[in-house]
């Protein structure tokens, strides 16, 4: 049973998440247009005016770099087990009598690698192991000036197969890789978390080019009880609260209170309570420090990524453990999925009836578009029964 305090704050939640940020959303439109309007032009004087510095070339080539061997290593590892995870997930063509389901890969797929406080390599490993994966033909990075410097970030494309790195972050960047400019060729998909700015660009351009999600900030519920250690569950609030002021970290405890920093702490009496809250929120992130927690685990509907356990950091998620990092936020777990290969292929579907299989179906299909108001769809069909 949720009380009244538990309700309001969840209200509260709720409502932060449904606020759009209009000025975010401004921005992004004016990024926009100044991309469509003038191209390269307008993508170098916002690398400038953000940045602060003047590039030439706002596309260049990944270049062979050497970095670090125990980074290397680091890198080699993130990428074996993210491959291993996720080649089961590659879909198949199939057919069915005489009509085909077919899947193909993406052509051209730009990531956003976030370059601002830090360089997420971890990102673009998330975001190209499955694409190759899928047979991606063509993939390129979108990120800032500064990030694009890095040996580390080059060492990554070269490895994964990168073509191409769009040096222009934020909303200009996503923009330009969604139209294309005079030196970028636009691509067919934009994946990769980014700040609000990134967020609504993505949003307003859905449909100029397909996205992953519309990111928010980060989410992540912890589920404990008395037999739980608070320093573990710290750590993972404390870690997760380090993306920015704006991460939402929640700790509920079941039949305690257990004493913890976090922007929301509940006090519930049942387990059923407890996924009840968790699912009502529908978070990027759980961990159960609680005991039974696959049991537990197995009872949540709405989350992107289940920690379950002491020994699984969801911090470990973000890097190595080899499910993708890249997770529905903002409630959005109740309907969307962790990024996958699945996101990297599209599916068309072929049809090449017999005359005999026609006319077994024909007058079904005239039967409906006649109810539907459509007499030149049922005529189309009876038509080819003539001369039979």
């Amino acid at each position: 049973m949720m009380t009244d305090e538990i309700n309001r704050a969840l209200r509260e939640l709720e409502a932060r998440r449904g606020a759009s940020n209009e000025n975010a959303m401004r921005v992004a439109g004016e990024m926009i247009a100044g991309v469509r309007a003038r191209g390269d032009a307008f993508v170098r004087e916002q690398v400038e005016r953000f940045d602060g510095v003047t590039i030439d070339d706002i596309l260049i080539t990944p270049r062979e770099a050497s970095i670090d061997a125990a980074m290397r290593d680091a890198i080699e590892l993130a990428i074996e087990r993210i491959d291993a995870f996720h080649r089961p997930q590659l879909p198949q063509s199939y057919r069915w009598n005489a009509i085909e389901h077919r899947v193909r890969a993406l052509r051209r797929v730009g990531i956003y690698v976030p370059g601002g406080r830090a360089v997420y390599l971890s990102t673009l490993i998330m975001c190209a192991v499955p694409a190759r994966i899928a047979g991606v033909r063509e993939l390129v990075v979108i990120t800032t000036p500064s990030a694009a410097s890095r040996d580390e970030l080059h060492y990554a494309c070269t490895r994964l197969g990168i073509t191409a790195i769009y040096q222009c972050g934020g909303a200009a960047g996503i923009a330009a890789a969604a139209l294309g400019t005079e030196s970028l060729e636009r691509v067919d998909k934009i994946v990769g978390p980014g700040n609000q700015y990134v967020t609504a660009a993505k949003a307003q351009l859905v449909g100029t080019v397909g996205i992953d999600m519309t990111a928010g900030p980060t989410e992540l519920v912890v589920i404990g009880d008395e037999s739980s250690n608070t320093e573990l569950i710290q750590a993972d609030l404390d870690a997760q609260a380090e993306h920015g002021p704006d991460s939402a970290v929640i700790c509920i405890s079941i039949g305690c209170s257990l004493d913890v920093r976090a922007t929301l702490n509940f006090s519930v009496t049942s387990v059923d309570d407890a996924v009840a809250i968790t699912d009502r929120i529908a978070p990027e992130h759980v961990s159960i420090h609680a005991r039974g927690a696959a049991g537990l685990a197995e009872k949540l509907e709405n989350c992107g990524a289940i920690f379950c356990g002491p020994f699984s950091p969801v911090a470990a998620g973000d890097y190595v453990a080899g499910p993708n990092h890249v997770l529905p936020t903002g409630g959005s777990a109740r309907f969307f999925s962790p990024l996958g290969v699945y996101d990297f292929v599209k599916r068309s579907n072929v049809i090449a009836l017999s005359s005999d299989e026609l006319a077994e179906i024909s007058e079904a299909g005239e039967r409906i578009a006649a109810f539907e108001g459509l007499p030149k769809h049922a005529a189309s069909m009876a038509i080819r029964k003539r001369g039979r």
